[in-house]
């Protein structure tokens, strides 16, 4: 009885999920094209926390499912994989106009915008290192497009002011 109980509950996590992805799709659709550094950093911005909602709530479901039998355990991980690469997709698709936007007017960042593009590029490196086989699965090109352009801000967008005594 605690099995059937366990399964219907992972199998109502997973269509929440699947409900979560599609509002990110309406969201990220509905998102203008940045006019300008500032408005496309402050869209950049917003996004990251919404997906990182969703990205948890997917690792929570991760660890939920391993009590589960081995078939249907492989069944739920494939789908788990499958909402995750979707996921990913989503966002590098979102931000990459945004990134465009900011490279483009690089000399127009504000103070601080190296420091929100360093650790967007930590994430790229751990996404590739830490979650390999969801990284293999994306779009490749996207992919790539991303990270330069989140290294080249992360490299050359000004970076907070240095207070400290000389």
């Amino acid at each position: 009885m605690q099995k059937k109980s366990s399964d219907r509950t992972i199998r109502l996590q997973l269509a929440l999920l699947q409900e979560d992805l599609v509002r990110l799709q309406g969201r990220c659709a509905g998102l203008p094209i940045p006019p300008d550094v500032t408005t496309a950093l402050r869209q950049f911005k917003a996004l990251a926390p919404a997906f990182e909602a969703v990205a948890a709530f997917t690792s929570v479901l991760q660890v939920n499912v391993r009590s589960m039998e081995e078939e249907r355990r492989r069944q739920v991980e494939a789908e788990l994989a499958q909402l995750t690469v979707a996921l990913w997709n989503l966002h590098l698709a979102a931000v990459e106009p945004r990134l465009q936007r900011m490279v483009a007017g690089i000399a127009h960042m504000p103070i601080g915008t190296r420091f929100v593009a360093e650790r967007w590029v930590k994430r790229l490196v751990a996404l590739r290192q830490e979650e390999e086989a969801v990284a293999r699965r994306l779009d490749a090109g996207l992919l790539e497009r991303v990270e330069q352009l989140s290294q080249r801000l992360a490299s050359e967008a000004p970076d907070l002011m240095d207070l400290s005594p000389g």
